[in-house]
């Protein structure tokens, strides 16, 4: 489960470092509560399932989850792939000559691994990988130190190599070679997924390929229940061939009362839980993380307060976590979401983003409608 990401640096983040714990507060009463399974109890700092982030508009929702997709491209494709094709000329703040990002995740089991990196617009500047607060290497003022082998000179040997001016992040240049820590932390990094709503909202493709398509039969019936809190009228699915490229494809029709519906008539909420219902699933079943910048456009209040009261925060979803960015007031509710799962992104009087809980912002007693102080900007900066 994701424990933790920091950033700043980055686009509206400044030199302050922003640090968004996804991990309960110490000594946090949550058992035999109404959130008790919004956390998972059973892991070290119980992780929370859901959190929902607020703010208004150029307030650095947005940016904050681009940071999170920038740093799982340079672990996975590396730093000189990022800054060439996923980093633009204004991505670095004004005020701070590098961008520093952090993730922490549990393997759900007793491993926690973390990796920061911190670079500028050529080099990287600082990078650290770590398990159990064991670091496994560190690179700092173009010095490397490892702790990989058992034999100490392979470690020398690394260090001297790496000892340099460095244009690609130490874990990329790793990714042939046979590491134990590295494997496990990669499978950790792939069950993250980020959704932005300037890419998922040009188009819906509901042009299923076979993987999809026996994805959502396998799943009929958690997808069709995710599809009735949106629309209860919506009795079952099913899907037309087509041949398009010498490739099968499949259309989805949707059935109420006996009769076939094509998508294209349905409502933009509908077409939007199609597009996500088998990652939803998938957290759930599978324990897989997902962020989905602005996942209320077009999706009713009481269907995400449902999907969040009885897929996610629940017992059955043991290790899956679903992360939004959101404009609907109405879900700044702490009669289904903990204070600590519900995260204020606003921008101070130098136009930098911060982000805080409204746990940070010590309510006394936890208001049924927490939101109309936030309209009325009591938790401004």
């Amino acid at each position: 489960m994701l424990r933790k990401i920091e950033i700043s640096g980055l686009y509206s983040f400044g030199k302050e470092t922003q640090i968004i714990n996804f991990t309960a507060q110490p000594k946090s009463k949550l058992k035999n509560t109404k959130y008790e399974y919004n956390f998972n109890l059973s892991q070290f700092g119980k992780p929370m399932k859901s959190a929902v982030f607020f703010g208004k508009n150029t307030s650095g929702k947005t940016n904050f989850f681009i940071g999170v997709k920038i740093l799982l491209n340079i672990i996975k494709y590396g730093f000189s792939h990022t800054l060439r094709e996923h980093l633009a000329n204004n991505a670095f703040n004004e005020n701070s000559n590098s961008i520093k990002l952090k993730i922490e995740l549990s393997d759900n089991n007793k491993n926690i691994f973390a990796y920061f990196i911190e670079f500028n617009k050529e080099y990287v500047l600082k990078e650290t990988f770590s398990r159990n607060n064991k670091t496994i290497y560190n690179f700092e003022d173009e010095k490397a130190t490892f702790n990989i082998y058992s034999e100490k000179d392979n470690n020398k040997q690394l260090g001297i190599f790496f000892s340099r001016k460095l244009s690609e992040n130490i874990f990329y240049f790793l990714k042939d070679f046979d590491i134990e820590q590295k494997e496990e932390f990669i499978s950790l990094i792939n069950n993250i997924e980020v959704y932005m709503n300037s890419n998922y909202s040009k188009k819906y493709n509901f042009e299923f390929e076979e993987n999809k398509k026996k994805y959502f039969l396998e799943h009929k019936e958690s997808i069709l229940e995710l599809f009735q809190l949106l629309d209860k009228t919506v009795e079952d699915f099913e899907f037309k061939k087509h041949e398009k490229d010498e490739k099968n494809t499949y259309e989805i029709f949707f059935v109420r009362n006996g009769k076939k519906f094509n998508y294209q008539i349905e409502s933009e909420g509908i077409k939007k839980i199609v597009c996500f219902a088998d990652k939803i699933t998938q957290i759930i079943e599978e324990g897989k993380i997902v962020f989905i910048d602005e996942l209320d456009s077009s999706i009713s209040t009481l269907a995400l307060i449902l999907m969040f009261n009885n897929l996610i925060n629940t017992e059955e979803n043991h290790n899956g976590q679903l992360i939004v960015s959101s404009h609907n007031v109405l879900l700044f509710d702490v009669s289904f979401l903990n204070s600590q799962q519900i995260f204020l992104i606003q921008k101070d009087r130098h136009l930098e983003s911060k982000i805080r809980t409204y746990y940070e912002y010590d309510i006394r007693s936890e208001k049924k409608k927490a939101y109309i102080d936030y309209l009325k900007g009591l938790y401004d900066e």
